[in-house]
């Protein structure tokens, strides 16, 4: 089997497995939470190694060796938020507004999104203006839709939490736009170079960050979101499994790119 197959089959495979899971629930809605935490602290880490490794196969000083350093570093940052989560839930302890979990989130965004920055220009993405005036209209119309319910539902209480749960929310539904905006640039436009390949795993993983973030979001908001419960917290688990699962197999991609593929 060409290796480039075998990682769409793996990936397929590990998300029918947890779907699986996830329908059938063994040991009740609580295993299933404890099931998913660990698929996100395990593949977020896998993640965060693999990109590590695929920095070191180039030079120091390259840019693309900043740029899978970078993605490493935000793999291990919200892969320790994941962990913090997974302490919480299997104690059953409250959780505060914002948490760790919250500002770990909100800086392991950030390398990501450099990452992202630095491996767009260095791929050379070449997209005409009016392409680009298109994707960020889409965006800002995509975040003025996102953020009118996020108003609705904070501002009829409020008070300095309140604000400062504004703020958390609007940073996440900024950044997990961002990161869509730069990754649906770069799928569109970006082509199939052999050096490009590895990014094509890495941007469907924002893309799915994306999708996951703010239907969380939306979740929280409409106290719709609890692992195991309904259709809507299916999608946010399910996305949150492929995106770590596509950020690994991006940098496993890097580490096995063979000329003459």
């Amino acid at each position: 089997m060409k290796r480039t197959s075998f990682l769409p089959l793996s990936i397929g495979g590990v998300l029918v497995v947890y779907v699986g899971l996830y329908v059938w629930q063994p040991g009740g809605p609580r295993v299933l939470l404890l099931i998913t935490d660990v698929c996100f602290v395990a593949f977020a880490w896998l993640a965060a190694a693999l990109a590590l490794k695929a920095s070191r196969v180039f030079e120091v000083g390259v840019v693309a060796r900043w740029a899978w350093l970078l993605l490493s570093a935000g793999m291990l940052v919200l892969g320790t938020a994941e962990l913090l989560w997974t302490y919480h839930n299997f104690f059953d302890l409250p959780v505060s507004f914002p948490s760790a979990m919250d500002v770990l989130w909100a800086i392991g965004y950030l390398p990501v999104l450099a990452s992202l920055l630095l491996q767009y220009r260095t791929l050379g993405v070449q997209v005409s203006r009016r392409r680009k005036w298109t994707v960020l209209a889409i965006y800002l119309g995509v975040l003025l839709v996102a953020f009118i319910p996020l108003l609705g539902s904070i501002l009829p209480n409020p008070g300095q939490a309140v604000v400062m749960q504004l703020l958390i929310s609007a940073y996440y539904l900024i950044g997990n736009l961002s990161v869509a905006f730069v990754a649906a640039l770069s799928l569109l436009f970006l082509g199939q170079a052999l050096v490009s390949r590895p990014w094509h795993y890495i941007f469907l993983s924002i893309l799915l960050f994306a999708v996951a973030g703010l239907t969380f979001s939306y979740g929280e908001w409409s106290s719709l979101y609890a692992t195991g419960s309904n259709f809507l917290s299916g999608v946010v688990d399910v996305a949150y499994v492929g995106a770590y699962l596509m950020a690994a197999a991006g940098g496993y991609r890097q580490l096995t790119l063979r000329l003459g593929e």
